[in-house]
């Protein structure tokens, strides 16, 4: 996590928040220079909660609201993560299939942390078993988050949700992964030092209309508003020669 913050801070320095968006589902940062970031809002309690620095985030140095990155505070966490995203992806393409790109095979075992609907039903055609992981367990279907511990390292290919960024799960899953390992959603840090960490494929997205994805976003739209609204689906891949 620290590594991914210094990646981003020369980029960030200079620059300053021109207006946050922060709905239900996702959290939106746009930054002076036009460019978005994006990030899983991140509700640990349910009901409403108010955020005490509301007002005052425009105009603010970007690298100071990134830092909330680092965080325990859950908002300030996915606002941080969105600053930090807005400025990485620049080595990013299009994004591939992802079920195609990680090679999944008819015999092998899948982990999927966060429920990602399209990606699951995806993989449930392809792959042996499936195994979702999930604290929201009203979802059809899933595991606990916590038996990630005991099932992941049996996993022959994960994927972790960009969520797991935000609350800080992401190095504890990594530690688990066996096989091979993917970052997928708007929440994903399109940033190259992760694929020395363990991690075969990032998949992120790149708002082409930066506009729209943030109207989108404060109207609590979800992933498939966003991606209606001109989010781009962009990846990057670990180098196979390495």
């Amino acid at each position: 996590m620290h590594g991914l913050l210094e990646a981003a801070e020369g980029r960030l320095r200079d620059l300053s928040v021109a207006r946050v968006a922060v709905g239900l589902a996702y959290t939106g940062v746009l930054l002076s220079d036009g460019r978005l970031g994006l990030a899983a809002t991140l509700w640990e309690g349910g009901g409403c909660r108010a955020y005490p620095r509301a007002g005052e985030l425009a105009g603010r140095p970007a690298w100071e609201l990134a830092q909330g990155l680092l965080s325990s505070d859950p908002l300030a966490s996915s606002l941080g993560l969105a600053t930090v995203n807005a400025v990485l992806g620049e080595e990013a393409l299009p994004s591939p299939d992802p079920v195609e790109a990680l090679g999944i095979g008819e015999g092998e075992v899948v982990g999927v942390v966060g429920y990602i609907r399209p990606l699951i039903e995806a993989l449930r055609g392809r792959a042996r078993e499936v195994l979702v992981f999930e604290r929201n367990l009203s979802r059809p279907g899933v595991l606990p988050d916590w038996a990630a511990e005991l099932e992941l390292p049996r996993c022959d290919v994960v994927f972790l949700s960009g969520t797991t960024f935000v609350n800080k799960t992401v190095d504890r899953l990594l530690g688990l992964c066996r096989g091979r390992a993917a970052v997928i959603g708007p929440s994903t840090p399109m940033w190259p030092g992760l694929l020395e960490l363990g991690i075969d494929w990032l998949f992120g997205a790149r708002a082409a209309d930066p506009a729209r994805v943030l109207a989108a976003v404060s109207e609590a739209g979800g992933t498939r508003a966003l991606y209606k609204s001109g989010l781009a689906k962009v990846a990057l891949r670990k180098d196979v020669d390495h």
